[in-house]
């Protein structure tokens, strides 16, 4: 037996556009009750489909990517949600598939959400055939062991006839206009030994076509911005007097607008003086040579874990802190060998810590012990755009959080060969 709210079944033709629009569509069962199909758009190439998720008061252990933690008096949510990109309609015995979403992360990224709050996202499949009127949205298989629910709806009914009704101009109609995304960068350029702004230039290229790139000078202030579309980008800034310095972030997984700080810090180039050269004298007869033993340079390999995975296990921080203990160079002179024999290899340096604390400082935590890292290598001669960063946080632990143990083992260093 279902126990859903009676929905209203409100059907909107907009056929002068070429789309139909179902709000509030019949639903004959649905695996959640705490997620709604608010809307089901057949226009384009595609099916979209609108929906409205609010974590419910009484949440069980069963529901979408909820992880319980052992310390209950913590703050922060402990649910997050995302659309698995494996999904797909079925109508008429025929599978549609998963194209892309907005204002949701895909798996195996995750939105932390709060009970209470309502979250709107819109899923794109391919287009329905016409006169397909009924459909299953499948997301997964659900299972008792697993940790998570998968949304999945039974039975969705739309108005989509096989032979659409006359269209219908009206001078006043416009099609609806997906909301473009852009991303605000602001910052400034910062003499890296005065901590003075310092006035120049910054450049940015898409790091997937070096071709396309933009250009901005900033203030007198050192201040500069840019619009941008959310991608993935290489900044070089430059100064006269200034070495050039640059930054990578990859953008691409931002799904609504959003505006960024980034300050570039900039080295000045240090003035070379000539010495006058020495008065020649009578030259000394040489000194028998002693062969003195040259100390190796330290390095340990990175611990590989997957085929393009690779554990930093030799890497340290202070507990709490995101600066590089000197203990951890062998094994990041061990990347560097690596990166330095290939030199179209690119990696992802991702960053984890445990569960002790707040989540939202573990992940910023995360994040900055992942920037220094990249900041090593760059130091030591490696190109900032074939080194991006992530920070997880604690949502990826590989052991048991509730011993020293395994809390030690999840605060840890890993990066991915791209």
């Amino acid at each position: 037996m279902k126990n859903l709210l009676i929905t209203i079944f409100t059907l909107s033709f907009l056929n002068g556009f070429g789309q139909l629009i179902t709000k509030m569509p019949e639903i004959d069962d649905q695996t959640s009750y705490e997620t709604d199909i608010t809307k089901v758009e057949i226009r384009g190439g595609y099916t979209i489909v609108s929906f409205s998720y609010q974590v419910s008061q009484r949440k069980s252990n069963s529901y979408q990517f909820q992880f319980p933690f052992p310390n209950q008096n913590q703050q922060g949510s402990n649910y997050t949600i995302s659309f698995n990109p494996k999904s797909y309609l079925n109508g008429n015995g025929k599978r549609f598939k998963y194209i892309k979403c907005t204002g949701i992360p895909e798996l195996p990224e995750e939105k932390q959400v709060f009970p209470g709050e309502k979250y709107r996202f819109t899923v794109y499949f391919e287009k329905l055939d016409a006169g397909i009127e009924t459909f299953n949205l499948i997301e997964g298989k659900n299972r008792p062991e697993e940790r998570h629910q998968y949304w999945n709806f039974y039975g969705v009914h739309i108005n989509n006839p096989l032979t659409p009704p006359p269209a219908v101009t009206k001078k006043s109609e416009e099609p609806e206009k997906e909301e473009e995304i852009l991303v605000t960068i602001k910052g400034k350029l910062i003499d890296a030994k005065t901590n003075k702004p310092i006035a120049g230039k910054v450049l940015y290229r898409f790091d997937y076509d070096i071709q396309k790139a933009d250009s901005v000078k900033t203030s007198a202030t050192g201040e500069y911005s840019f619009k941008i579309k959310p991608e993935a980008y290489t900044f070089v800034a430059s100064a006269k007097g200034y070495e050039n310095a640059q930054e990578s972030m990859d953008l691409s997984k931002i799904g609504k607008s959003q505006q960024f700080s980034q300050n570039i810090y900039l080295n000045p180039v240090e003035k070379v003086v000539k010495k006058p050269e020495p008065v020649k004298e009578e030259t000394p007869k040489p000194e028998p040579k002693v062969e003195v033993a040259k100390e190796e340079t330290k390095e340990s390999s990175p611990v590989k874990i997957e085929e393009n995975k690779f554990r930093l296990d030799k890497v340290f921080f202070e507990i709490g802190e995101s600066k590089l203990l000197p203990d951890s160079y062998e094994q990041l002179d061990g990347l560097l060998k690596m990166l330095k024999e290939d030199p179209k290899m690119t990696i992802v340096v991702e960053g984890h810590t445990d569960n002790v604390g707040d989540p939202t400082q573990n992940k910023r935590l995360s994040l900055e012990r992942a920037y220094n890292v990249r900041e090593y290598l760059i130091s030591k001669g490696i190109a900032g755009f074939r080194i991006q960063f992530k920070g997880y946080g604690d949502t990826k632990p590989i052991a048991d959080n509730n011993t020293e143990e395994g809390r030690k083992m999840n605060r840890r260093v890993e990066f991915v060969i791209l």
